[in-house]
């Protein structure tokens, strides 16, 4: 049972992430079945993708993805202000996703994460 008086801890942090991702990949998100690793420190939670463990090639994996940014996919737990997000967004300040070579597939910080899933950072968009 989570405190949520308490900050999360690193393997509490790493724990919600991954198992976001390995529920979106029970559910068929090919994307989310890459996930490789998921590490968490200085307030940045990174997600490894590792195309090959989807089954898919690289190319189709990313060019067929509904998420131009992949940070604001895995960054779903710490987006919302239920008591999950908002416990997440204690510790956790920037989601980014790489690929197992280290390139880039999105960075987003929590504060653009909880703006866009909650509607506020629409206004002047």
């Amino acid at each position: 049972m989570k405190n949520y008086r308490t900050p999360p801890t690193d393997e509490q942090i790493v724990s919600a992430f991954s198992r976001f991702a390995t529920e979106r990949a029970e559910a068929g998100v090919m994307v989310a079945k890459a996930v490789r690793d998921v590490h968490f420190g200085d307030g940045r939670v990174t997600v490894i993708l590792d195309p090959a463990r989807s089954g898919a090639e690289y190319w189709a994996l990313i060019e067929t993805s509904a998420f131009d940014n992949l940070a604001e996919l895995f960054g779903i737990p710490a987006a919302f202000d239920d008591e999950d997000g908002i416990w997440l967004r204690g510790r956790v300040s920037i989601v980014e996703v790489q690929d197992v070579d280290g390139r880039p597939l999105g960075t987003r910080t929590t504060t653009e994460l909880n703006d866009k899933a909650t509607g506020r950072g629409s206004a002047g968009a």
